[in-house]
Formats: structure tokens, C-alpha cells, sequence
């Protein structure tokens, strides 16, 4: 531990995290070189690494959350340039950045699940203890040595000595050849100048089949799968083919094509997710908020709904009959529902949310698949009339309060 961190706590070391943060390298990276950034910074088996992010993928996508920011936040090793004295480093491009932090939004909706929490909360940890106990290893690329400058002008030629060898030719050459550069072997530079090379070609050029070939068969695979599936299913599997396109791409070293179906098949497979669970008897999938305080049991609808928006439903003045049952229900794919009722009437609600939180006349509960079912007598207790609520959301608040 290096005295900074000793010194300064948690904040200093943060802080130290910050500044001296792994950096991704251009090569040895299998994916985005994260795994290989965390162990060349505080030298650790890279494959120990990916290992690590594999297992926590199982956690409700937690590996893959981290493995994202860390390919967001860790810098990358830039193109080294003749002029350059030291190693440069280089954020990721604005298009990348927002790729992944597109991708980084249904990590909102993994991390309600307790064990994600726990296991994004120990991959932070863990790599606090790393820099904690090996945060003082020095940064693995080291300051290049400043380039050596070529004479310019002639070069004067030294009189032969007895024991010099000079090239027998026509007339002695006075500049060096272009394989010499620096004049380094002056007795050499009337050979004839070798041969020009092939550059090799680089890899990506070999498989420019790839990204073509992965993006066509994504597509044939949506295809069949849109009659074979629900739509949520259909993307969901274009996605996972995607993303092994994307892996064999990056073990190839071609371009990443998937990339431009990935975007957009995650906001489709996010969208088509939540209003899945829309019910089929909700007829009103408008957007926006539907504000409702019906006067009298012939005003109160059987159901309201909206694909998106607040649905704010004030019973708190409607009159329920002594022997009379009323019942009405609310359905909102995403955003909020609030019901009010009336203080003395006894009220029976069951409140739903795939992905959010309840609070249904003080049962309340949050995270995925959360329901709670109350039965509340008002203050009056048992009598005067009754109300049935069914309340549900696909990703939102449910909540229902007395007026």
C-alpha cells in the first residue's frame, strides 16, 4: 500500500484509482482488453480475470454490467507516433461511449435482483482490495526512448586507413542509400539497393466475409424465429447470435458490424419486454397520463389503462351502497398508477409490478415480480360498501391510498 493511500483512506485511494486506472491494450485483448488492462496493472493471470466476469454473468448479468463500465471507463492504449516520448492513452470514441451506455441501461432492471447487487458489489470490492495490495506496481508500458535524429548535410568521408576496405566502383557515393539512413556503413553504399517488399496484408482484410455474413444471418434468424416465437423471444435470440458474432469478431480482429443490429435489437427487445406484459384486455394503449374521478358506479369504468404514462384514478368522492360491490382495474405497461378511495369503504386490492414497487394501503415492496393483496376496512371497520381494485404494472409504481 503506498503512503498516498495510507495516508488519505478511502477517498484517497479512490482518488489514486482514478488517476492510475488500468489501461486497455491495443493488443492481447480478447474482447476489449479489460480483463487484460485489470491484470498487466496489478499483475494477475488475465484468464483468472475473465473467469471472474464469466461467473458473474450467471448473477443476473452482473459480470456483464461490470465488464461494460470497465470498457467505458478504462482508457485505451493509443497508436504510438514518432514524436511521442511516453505512451499515450486515449478515452473510448463519443459513438462507443454511447453504445455502451445504451447497453448499460437494462443493467437498470437486472440490479433488482439482491444477488446481482451482491455480486457487482463484490466485483467492486474486489478490485478495491487489488489496488489497495498492489496498487503501487509501477504502469507496465514504460517511457520510449526519444527517436535518434538523422544527420543532415553530407558526411564528410575520413581518409582511408591502410587497413580500410573501400568498395571498388566507378565514382564513390557521397549521401547515404535509403537502407542506410543514419551512414552507418559508408564502405557498403554502392550496393545496389535492395528489392522492394510486399507489405503483409492485414488481417481484417482476410475475413472481409465476416461482419457481411454475421449480419445476414441475424437477420434470417429474426425472420424465422418472428413466426416460431413472440417478439420479445425472436429478439432476445437475435441478440444472443449478435453477441457471438461480436466475440468471433474480436478473436478475428475485423470489424464490429453487430454492433449496428445490437443497438437497436436491445431497445426493440426492452421495449417489446415490458409491453408484453400489457394485459389483453386493456384496450387503450395510448401514451401519457389519464386523469379519471368518476362521480357515480355508472362513471366508473371497468378498466383504464396507458402503454406509458400516470394514471391517476380519485375514487376518494365516489358513493358505494351499503350491500354494493364495486370493481375497476388499472393497467400500465410503463409509469405509475395511483388510486385514491374513499376513507370508510372496504377495499380489496391486489397491486402488481413486473419491475418496481408497490404500496398497496401501507403493504409495500419493490424489485421484480413484486404483488401484494390487502384488504382494508377503512376506518368505520367492517360494512359500508365494497371496492375491488386489480392494479398492475409492467415497469413502474403501484400505489393505492385513502382520500
Amino acid at each position: 500500500m503506498n503512503s498516498t493511500q495510507q495516508s488519505g483512506g478511502v477517498e484517497a485511494t479512490l482518488r489514486d484509482f482514478w488517476a492510475s486506472r488500468p489501461v486497455r491494450p491495443r493488443r492481447g485483448g480478447k474482447i476489449a482488453g479489460v480483463s487484460a488492462a485489470i491484470g498487466e496493472r496489478y499483475g494477475v493471470d488475465p484468464i483468472l480475470i475473465r473467469v471472474a466476469f464469466v461467473v458473474g454473468a450467471f448473477y443476473s448479468g452482473a459480470g456483464i454490467t461490470l465488464y461494460l463500465l470497465g470498457w467505458l471507463l478504462f482508457p485505451r492504449e493509443a497508436e504510438p507516433r514518432p514524436e511521442d516520448t511516453a505512451p499515450r492513452t486515449e478515452p473510448a470514441p463519443t459513438w462507443l461511449a454511447l453504445v455502451l451506455i445504451l447497453l448499460l441501461l437494462p443493467g437498470v432492471f437486472w440490479l433488482t435482483d439482491s444477488l446481482a447487487i451482491l455480486a457487482v458489489a463484490a466485483g467492486l470490492a474486489a478490485l478495491y482490495g487489488l489496488h489497495v495490495t498492489r496498487g503501487d506496481r509501477p504502469q507496465a508500458p514504460t517511457a520510449a526512448a526519444p527517436p535518434v535524429e538523422a544527420p543532415t548535410g553530407p558526411i564528410a568521408a575520413e581518409p582511408p586507413s591502410e587497413n580500410t576496405w573501400v568498395y571498388p566502383g566507378p565514382e564513390a557515393r557521397r549521401e547515404p542509400p535509403s537502407w542506410d539512413p543514419l551512414g552507418a556503413v559508408p564502405q557498403a553504399w554502392d550496393l545496389p539497393e535492395p528489392p522492394p517488399q510486399d507489405e503483409p496484408e492485414p488481417p481484417g482484410r482476410r475475413y472481409r466475409w465476416y461482419n457481411p455474413l454475421a449480419v445476414l444471418l441475424t437477420l434470417a434468424f429474426g425472420l424465422l424465429a418472428a413466426g416460431a416465437f413472440t417478439p420479445s423471444t425472436a429478439l432476445a435470440g437475435m441478440l444472443g447470435l449478435a453477441g457471438l458474432f461480436l466475440i468471433g469478431g474480436a478473436f478475428l480482429r475485423v470489424g464490429r458490424w453487430p454492433i449496428l443490429l445490437a443497438v437497436p435489437l436491445a431497445a426493440l427487445a426492452m421495449f417489446f419486454a415490458v409491453f408484453s406484459t400489457y394485459p389483453q384486455q386493456a384496450t387503450d394503449l395510448s401514451m401519457g397520463d389519464l386523469r379519471a374521478s368518476p362521480q357515480s358506479a355508472e362513471e366508473l369504468q371497468r378498466n383504464y389503462g396507458r402503454a406509458a404514462g400516470i394514471v391517476d384514478l380519485d375514487l376518494a368522492e365516489l358513493p358505494v351502497a351499503e350491500d354494493q360491490t364495486l370493481r375497476t382495474a388499472v393497467d400500465v405497461g410503463t409509469g405509475q398508477i395511483q388510486v385514491r378511495v374513499p376513507p370508510e369503504v372496504d377495499v380489496w386490492s391486489v397491486c402488481r409490478a413486473d419491475v418496481g414497487e408497490v404500496d398497496c394501503l401501507g403493504a409495500t415492496a419493490d424489485g421484480q415480480g413484486v404483488t401484494r393483496t390487502r384488504m382494508d376496512e377503512g376506518a368505520d371497520g367492517p360494512g359500508g360498501g365494497r371496492l375491488e381494485l386489480h392494479l398492475t404494472a409492467g415497469a413502474g409504481r403501484v400505489e393505492v391510498i385513502r382520500g
